[in-house]
Order: C-alpha cells, then structure tokens, then sequence
C-alpha cells in the first residue's frame, strides 16, 4: 500500500536510466546492518517505474509507469535494461486512464492488471496503489488483446492480484462498501466518504481459459470477509497464501501473515505492532523471507503517519530468523529527502530481486527500479 504515496505529488521522472553499480559496502554496520552479507551491487533498471513482476519463463520484467497525471502503461523490459515496449498502449477495447499492477501469469503468455472501471473519479485513492473502482483485467503478453476478469462495484476495490505459481488460480484483495461515512478533512476527501482501510478481505478463484480462449474465475473463495480492516495480497506458492492485515480501519500497513489457501494455519509473521512491514514472500529456493519495513526508522503508528514514513527492504532468514537489511536507500539519500520502498520481484534464478522505490525530496518525486545483485542463490 505504500504505493500510493508516490502517486499523491506530482511525477518527475529526474533519474535517468543506466546502468550505475554501488558496491556493498554502504552497509552501516554501526546498526549491525550487514548488507555485504546478501547484497553485492546495485544498478538502475529504469526511471520513472512503478509496481514491478518478474517472470520466470520469459525472463521479462513489467512494470507500469505514470504517463499523465490520470494516465499509466504498463511496459516489460529485459533484466539488462534493453528491448523496452509498452503493452498496454494499443490493446483493442481497453479502458483509457489508469492501468498498471502487472502480474505475470506462470506461463509468460499474458499478465493480469488493475484498470479503472466505470465508477472511477479520479482521486488518489481509486489509482493502481489502491484498487478502488479498479477492475482486473486479463492482457495478451504482446498487447493484441485485453479481457476483462472482474468489474469493481461502486466503491468497491480490486487490488494486487497475483497467479498461483501452477498458474490455475488467481490470488487478490477485495473491498466492499461498508456503508459507513467518516468525518471529511478538506483536500482529503475519500470514495464515498468511507474509511478506504476498512472493509478489505482476500479472495481465492480457479484460473483457466476455454477453448476459445476466453478466460474465466470459477470456485471463488472468499478469505476472511466480515473480519474488517484493510488486507493486501502478496503471493501464493504452494498452497501458501502471503498477505498484510491491519485491523480496525487505522491508516498503516501493520503486519504480515501466511496461510493455508483455505484461510487456516494463520500465522502472523512479523509481530510488530504499529510498525509499517508489508509485501511478505519466500524467495525463489525458500531460503529467504523479504519484506518492505519502517523497522530501522524511529517511527510508529501511532502516533507517526504515512507522511513521514520511510521504508527499506528487509529479509528474514528462514534457517535461523535472522534478520536483514537489504537496501539502505534512505541513508544514501541526498539532503532531507526521504525514501519509501514499494513494490519488488524476485528473480527467476534467487540471485537478483528488481526493486521499485519512490524518493521524496524538495516538493518533488523521483521513482526508478534498481536491481540488487547477491552473492548466491536464495
């Protein structure tokens, strides 16, 4: 969810795409961060990048990038930067505006994505960081064709889907209007006047397309509804389903959990009361769990809000819980400009992990995608 804090201002696209190596050794071992440990190089991947997925059967990366002020693509490149195209700019019959949250089916073949639905109006919350009046729509990886999966009911919310790892089952976050107003602060005015944290759950649904090839979602299964509060989906993997739960309507991305895709064996992993941790996932060879976290940062909620967050990439070590700092973007940031992690994807060998983070400095916002390089398989 932190997401979208980088679509609140204004998008300034100020880094320029290379190919720009750090070593590892920015590591603050004085906080006994040792970055050297996992982490070896740094380099930029593209500018002005957004919510990032990783394929393993093509090897491509797609993302999606703001185009206009209410206005996104989404594109694929190749891990050395090269070979860029957009996807969705020239589908047959797709909604124009916002379009992004790529997530790659197993197979390469087509992507999954957010797309504004007939309810959208434009505030910031009914963006891709959201899912508010989004719907989830099925794209031909080469953009011949677009099919609409699920269409959002009015003030209803589709948000961060993802495919099984088998490729037969579609994993995403639902809103539903909860009927209740809250008091409206101006230039802060939300959908329908609700609290846009509370009325989320998860959903489960089989995946598969016809002989025709129209795609379709049968046997959904709705995960945890009625418990209130906001829920974002991360992944699942072999049966396991990744997601954050933050109860009771407060404004922050609180904990992350696992469990079985039926809902049971939940556990929460992180334990870490009014710190902001999201994006939990195991890493390709299960060595690692990575996760996005204010932890090093002297901030809580409350009474700290999202407007002073920073964020950086974390990993849990599965053999000894042991955790790691993976990114030290905020250290390394210029003057008072403060850095927020979002979205990130493994690659398919567990050496490298694409990396999507926003920079806010000086009434600007920079975001690119850098990949870090490790020093082995995880």
């Amino acid at each position: 969810m932190t997401k979208w804090l980088s679509l609140t201002f204004s998008f300034v696209a100020a880094l320029a795409a290379g190919c720009v190596s750090e070593p590892a050794a920015v590591a603050d071992r004085a906080a006994g961060n040792a970055l050297a440990d996992i982490v070896v190089s740094r380099r930029t991947l593209t500018a002005n990048g957004g919510r990032v997925d990783w394929c393993a059967a093509n090897n491509l990366i797609a993302f999606d990038r703001m185009t206009g002020r209410d206005t996104s693509e989404v594109y694929v490149i190749r891990p050395d930067g090269s070979g860029q195209r957009c996807v969705t700019c020239s589908v047959p019959g797709l909604p124009e505006g916002i379009r992004g949250q790529p997530a790659w089916h197993p197979s390469g073949r087509f992507l999954v994505l957010q797309i504004q639905g007939k309810h959208y109006g434009g505030s910031r919350f009914e963006f891709v960081a959201w899912g508010i009046h989004n719907d989830l729509w099925l794209i031909d990886a080469d953009g011949k064709w677009g099919q609409r999966l699920l269409e959002a009911d009015y003030l209803g919310a589709s948000l961060h889907p993802h495919f099984s790892d088998t490729g037969d089952h579609l994993f995403w976050t639902v809103r539903e209007t909860t009927g209740q107003k809250i008091r409206q602060r101006i230039f802060h005015k939300t959908p329908g006047g609700e609290n846009p944290w509370d009325g989320w759950h998860l959903a489960i649904a089989r995946f598969h397309r016809d002989a025709g090839g129209t795609a379709k979602l049968t046997q959904r299964v709705d995960l945890y509804r009625g418990e209130g509060g906001f829920f974002e989906s991360h992944a699942l993997r072999d049966g396991v389903i990744w997601f954050s739960h933050t109860p009771g309507g407060r404004p922050l991305v609180d904990d992350i959990y696992r469990a079985r895709a039926d809902g049971t064996g939940r556990v929460n992993i992180t334990r870490s009361p009014g710190t902001w941790e999201e994006h939990g996932e195991l890493s390709p060879h299960g060595s690692l769990i990575t996760f996005n976290s204010s932890r090093r940062f002297d901030w809580k909620h409350p009474p700290d809000t999202a407007g002073t967050l920073r964020l950086e990439l974390w990993a849990r070590r599965v053999s000894s819980g042991a955790t790691v700092q993976l990114t030290d973007f905020n250290r390394q940031a210029a003057g008072h400009a403060r850095v927020l992690t979002s979205d990130y994807a493994w690659g398919p060998s567990g050496r490298e992990i694409a990396v999507y983070y926003a920079t806010f400095g000086r009434g600007a916002v920079t975001q690119q995608i850098d990949i870090l390089h490790l020093n082995g398989a995880y």
